[in-house]
C-alpha cells in the first residue's frame, strides 16, 4: 500500500496569540511563572482580576477564579488539558525541570523522560493553582 498524500488546507492562522489560564490563586500562579519560568508581568486588569506574563515568546493570561471553583478534570470537563512549553536544549529541560521541583505549591506528575519512543524528552507538573504544565524538549 502506498503513503497517502493528503494536502493541508491553506489556514490564515499564523499561531497562537495567547493562552488564558483560570488559576485559583492569581498571586501564587504569577510568582510561579516569573520565578520559576522566567516571564514578566506584562499588564493586568484589576477589575477581571487577571494578570498577563511573556517571556517574549509566548503571552499567558492567568485569570483569578471563585474561590469555590472547581479542580479540572481532565475525564469529565472539556477544556485545555496542559500547556506544552517547549526548551531549546537538554540542559535547558534539566535546568527547568531543578526550577520547578523546587517552587512551592508545584506537584511534579512525572521527571525528565523520552517522549515515546524518542529522542524528544518532556516533563510534566502542576502549578500552584492546579494546571497541567509540560515542558517538552523536541530536538
Amino acid at each position: 500500500m502506498g503513503e497517502s498524500k493528503q494536502t493541508m488546507p491553506q489556514s490564515l492562522i499564523s499561531g497562537i496569540h495567547h493562552v488564558g489560564l483560570s488559576v485559583s490563586d492569581l498571586t501564587a500562579s504569577l510568582k510561579f511563572f516569573s520565578d520559576a519560568l522566567g516571564y514578566a508581568q506584562a499588564g493586568e486588569v484589576p477589575s477581571y482580576p487577571a494578570v498577563f506574563v511573556s517571556n517574549g515568546k509566548s503571552f499567558i493570561t492567568l485569570w483569578q477564579t471563585e474561590k469555590d471553583a472547581n479542580a479540572f478534570d481532565r475525564k469529565k470537563n472539556v477544556g485545555l488539558h496542559h500547556l506544552s512549553l517547549q526548551v531549546p536544549s537538554e540542559d535547558a529541560l534539566g535546568a527547568v525541570f531543578a526550577t520547578v521541583k523546587k517552587h512551592p505549591g508545584v506537584v511534579v506528575e512525572f521527571e525528565p523522560e523520552a517522549l515515546g519512543k524518542g529522542p524528544a524528552r518532556h516533563f510534566m507538573f502542576r502549578e500552584p493553582s492546579g494546571n497541567r504544565i509540560e515542558i517538552t524538549y523536541w530536538p
